[in-house]
C-alpha cells in the first residue's frame, strides 16, 4: 500500500515539472522507483499529458505494471522509459497498455528486455501512429526485428534504433525486403553481428529507399561492405552513413 506521504511527494514533483500547458511531465533521474510510479498513476493531472519522461528512475517490472495499467493517459504521445529495468514482465505489460494507439514515440532502450519482451511488443497491433521506436541495448534479437518488419501496425515508423540488440544477417535480410518499414528515415543497427553479407542485403533493398541516416558502427562490414552501401542505387537519399 502506497503511503499518502509518498503520493503527496510525487504530486509535488509533478507540479514542479508540469509544463505551462499541462502537457509535459519531465521526471528524468528523480529516483522515483516503483513506489513513485505507483503514486504517479494516482495523480489527477495525467489526462492532458502528451510527453512523459520517466527515464533513469530505477523502475522495474513492478512499477511498469502500474504505469501500463493506468487508464488516465488520454493524450499520451511520447513516452521515455530508457535506462530503467522493466525487463520482460514490464514489456508484456506494455503490450497491453490502453494508450498505445496514440503513441508517436516509444523509447525503452537499456531495460533488460530480451526476445520474449521484444516479441510481445512487436506483435502488438496498436502502434499505428508510432514514428520513433528505440530498442537500443536490449538483447531482443533477430526474431523481434523480423516480426516488426512484417507487422503492418508499424508502418509509420520513421526512426528505428536496434543498436546492440543481437542482430545477424537473418533479420537484416527480412528488414531489407520489408514493405512495412518503407517510411524509415533514420536506422541505427550499430554494434551487432553484421558482416559484409548484411551490407550487401541492405544495398539491394527495394523498400528502404527513404533512409537518410544509416548507422552501422562497430560491426564487421569491412571495405567491401562499406563500398556496397556507398554505391547502392537504393540509398539515393542517404546523407549520413557511419561505420566508426
Amino acid at each position: 500500500m502506497i503511503s499518502q506521504l509518498k503520493i503527496d511527494y510525487i504530486d509535488r514533483l509533478i507540479d514542479e515539472s508540469l509544463s505551462e500547458g499541462g502537457d509535459t511531465i519531465e521526471l528524468k533521474g528523480k529516483f522515483l522507483g516503483d513506489e513513485g510510479v505507483e503514486a504517479l498513476v494516482k495523480s489527477s493531472k495525467l489526462s492532458n499529458v502528451e510527453d512523459l519522461d520517466l527515464s533513469n528512475n530505477s523502475i522495474t517490472w513492478r512499477g511498469a505494471v502500474h504505469l501500463f495499467g493506468c487508464d488516465n493517459f488520454k493524450s499520451l504521445k511520447r513516452l521515455y522509459l530508457n535506462d530503467n529495468n522493466i525487463s520482460n514482465k514490464g514489456a508484456l505489460a506494455l503490450a497491453e497498455a490502453s494508450f498505445l494507439n496514440g503513441l508517436s514515440v516509444l523509447d525503452i532502450h537499456f531495460n533488460n528486455i530480451d526476445a520474449v519482451g521484444g516479441l510481445a511488443i512487436v506483435n502488438c497491433v496498436n502502434f499505428q501512429k508510432l514514428q520513433v521506436l528505440n530498442f537500443q541495448e536490449n538483447q531482443v534479437g533477430d526474431d523481434t526485428l523480423i516480426t516488426l518488419a512484417k507487422n503492418p501496425s508499424f508502418g509509420n515508423i520513421r526512426k528505428l534504433n536496434f543498436y546492440r540488440t543481437g542482430l545477424t544477417i537473418k533479420s537484416i535480410k527480412v528488414l531489407a525486403k520489408s514493405k512495412v518499414l518503407q517510411k524509415v528515415k533514420h536506422l541505427n543497427i550499430g554494434r551487432n553481428y553484421l558482416h559484409p553479407d548484411s551490407a550487401r542485403a541492405l544495398a539491394d533493398t527495394k523498400t528502404l529507399v527513404n533512409v537518410e541516416t544509416l548507422l552501422m558502427i562497430e560491426n564487421y562490414l569491412g571495405d567491401d561492405g562499406v563500398k556496397n552501401i556507398m554505391e547502392s542505387d537504393a540509398f539515393i537519399k542517404l546523407k549520413t552513413f557511419r561505420v566508426l
